[in-house]
């Protein structure tokens, strides 16, 4: 190819590129000076959690900024309106953006609580799906299972402390009561068996079931695939004969074997 050719191929590439850049800022600063035509605002919520609604999120925003609609879109900060949408303790994630025809997106994830505590202060609070604490909510009860008993961690510390590198025990024992239900509700039997998680004076977990009077010593989080596996052999080829009340508690703790009190 020739040299003149191909200093022409390239000045009419810069051309190009450089006019798109203007024609995008062009666009932009329009858009900017455009005003605020609406709220545009989705909540996901797929466990039918209602924590947050979008009344609330209208509130959050008129608090800080007032009435956005009629507002320019260049006199809208919208990296703190995201912010502070973030710091509502029942919201995981916000997103928000605005249209070409001047809209405001929020885009909302609720948290989902997999747990609700009341420790040993008599503090109640929940437990998200990623190991965050939330307030209770004055609008809105989740149905999950409640833990009580003997626990001292307390909501100031905000989330689950997590194991780290291969220890083979749990920092604290909401982090093994967290280990559990998250191991629970993997699957649907045990999410619809577990009621109530209690740690005795003993410092051992026991679970509640919903179906039978009975209570089941987990102990802790180790092991829980095997101790589970036990305990639905058990159900399935014990209690199915002796009956669901036969029984006053179903240890778990014992390596190999379930330790079982009688009435």
């Amino acid at each position: 190819m020739k040299p003149a050719k191909l200093v022409f191929q390239i000045i009419s590439a810069c051309l190009i590129v450089l006019a798109f850049l203007v024609s995008v800022g062009f666009v932009s600063h329009k858009q900017s000076l455009m005003p605020c035509s609406g709220l545009v605002i989705t909540i996901h919520d797929s466990v039918g959690s209602g924590f947050v609604d979008s009344g609330d999120i209208i509130q959050i925003v008129q608090n800080k900024f007032g009435i956005l609609e009629g507002k320019s879109l260049a006199s809208i900060n919208i990296s703190l309106l995201e912010k502070i949408i973030n710091t509502n303790p029942f919201i995981s994630s916000a997103e928000v953006f605005s249209t070409v025809d001047g809209k405001i997106i929020i885009d909302v994830k609720q948290r989902i609580p997999v747990l609700r505590v009341i420790n040993f202060k008599n503090e109640n609070f929940y437990v998200d799906k990623e190991g965050w604490f939330m307030p209770p909510s004055e609008k809105f009860t989740a149905r999950v299972p409640v833990a009580n008993g003997f626990i001292f961690d307390t909501e100031s510390e905000q989330h689950i402390e997590k194991s780290q590198g291969d220890t083979s025990k749990s920092v604290t024992k909401l982090t093994q009561l967290y280990n559990i239900i998250s191991y629970m509700n993997q699957s649907d039997f045990w999410n619809a068996e577990v009621q109530q998680l209690y740690v005795n004076e003993s410092g051992d977990i026991e679970m509640i079931p919903r179906v039978g009077n009975h209570t089941v010593v987990i102990g802790d989080d180790n092991d829980l695939k095997e101790k589970f596996r036990k305990l639905f052999v058990f159900y399935t080829d014990g209690l199915s004969k002796k009956g669901w009340d036969h029984y006053r508690t179903i240890n778990l703790k014992y390596k190999d074997q379930v330790v079982c009190t009688k009435k």
